[in-house]
């Protein structure tokens, strides 16, 4: 999916409306829903006429502020400021906790503080990087250190690491294909300080590798945790947000544990609840990857056409770009009367 392509098509609709509404003077479309509805008069250009699409932050608690002020400056945004209305609501699903392995981490940090046995320590995200520094001093390390993508070799550098390797693409699979060999004719071994829910991609890709051999040490070094919504945010969910968007897997399956909830389906088995109407919270995806995108398929709980993410650039850039992809998207929706969308 291409978002430009799609932002252009937000600026088409965006015109034409306008051209309707100088010729004509009273219709109005609105959406059948039963969670939200709104309603279109094209007869003026006043605020109640723009349209608004309630956009809900997923990140954990605090962490948000860098997208939002992403989506609250993208050059879309302003220039469908008569049209488009984009209202943000944060919906914290995760919060991270200490990871099994953090004791073990921080015993080995002690007995070896230059991590001298390993020739990289792979870094895949900026909370797995904050947990990193503040057991491991920069000036003490030996090991090369391998980043995920640009946000998380910030996290590294502004606590004083060196990051040696980013590859291409910010993800994980891209990181086990690219990862160059410290010394390709023996083993490199490698340590891998990660979320207690990162799936096993980069160990199983490393260990793979036909270029070079790889020994993947991985310590679950944090984990992440649902949040629990209030009444009130299970209310919003259901009843505004139109689009969600998720930083990672975890919060794909946080968001669909408090859809389960407001639905009253938790005790059902997968399948089942993928039948269920609405089951998603009635709303689209705009995910940070492939992998967050991913995860939301692999739920069966949004069609493919309902899920939005930046296929060659994923991080904040694209993420934001993908965001105003879903915003065209549903206003032409709601505008041409078709109402919610159904998983």
């Amino acid at each position: 999916m291409n978002p430009h392509a799609k932002i252009l098509g937000t600026m088409v609709m965006a015109s034409a409306m306008a051209m309707v509404a100088a010729f004509v003077p009273t219709p109005s479309f609105s959406s059948p829903s039963a969670y939200r509805s709104s309603t279109w008069s094209l007869a003026s250009t006043t605020e109640s006429d723009i349209f608004t699409v309630t956009v809900a932050l997923t990140r954990e608690d605090g962490k948000n502020d860098k997208f939002q002020e992403a989506i609250s400056n993208h050059p879309t945004r302003k220039m469908l400021e008569r049209s488009l209305k984009v209202k943000m609501v944060e919906m914290p699903c995760i919060e991270h906790a200490t990871g099994p392995d953090l004791e073990t981490f921080q015993k080995m940090a002690a007995d070896d503080p230059s991590f001298s046995e390993y020739d990289y320590i792979v870094i895949t995200s900026p909370e797995s990087a904050k947990v990193f520094g503040e057991v491991v001093k920069s000036s003490d390390l030996s090991a090369k250190i391998a980043a995920v993508g640009k946000a998380t070799k910030k996290a590294l550098t502004q606590q004083g690491f060196e990051v040696d390797f980013v590859p291409s693409k910010a993800d994980g699979e891209t990181l086990a294909e690219e990862l160059p060999p410290v010394n390709g004719m023996r083993l490199n071994n490698i340590l891998y300080p990660a979320s207690a829910k990162a799936p096993e991609t980069i160990k199983d890709m490393l260990g793979n590798r036909k270029d070079a051999s790889f020994r993947v040490v991985r310590l679950n070094t944090y984990d992440t945790v649902t949040v629990t919504f209030s009444e009130e945010q299970l209310a919003t969910a259901m009843d505004d947000v139109q689009i969600a968007c998720f930083g990672s897997p975890t919060a794909v399956d946080a968001w669909l544990a408090n859809m389960d909830r407001a639905l009253g389906i938790e005790d059902l088995d997968d399948d089942k609840k993928k039948t269920i109407p609405g089951s998603n919270g009635n709303t689209v995806a705009v995910c940070i990857g492939t992998t967050t995108a991913r995860r939301c398929l692999e739920s069966g709980r949004w069609l493919s056409n309902d899920i939005y993410y930046p296929a060659k650039n994923p991080g904040l850039e694209g993420w934001t770009d993908s965001c105003f992809s879903a915003s065209g998207d549903v206003m032409e929706r709601d505008f041409f009367g078709q109402g919610d969308l159904v998983s």
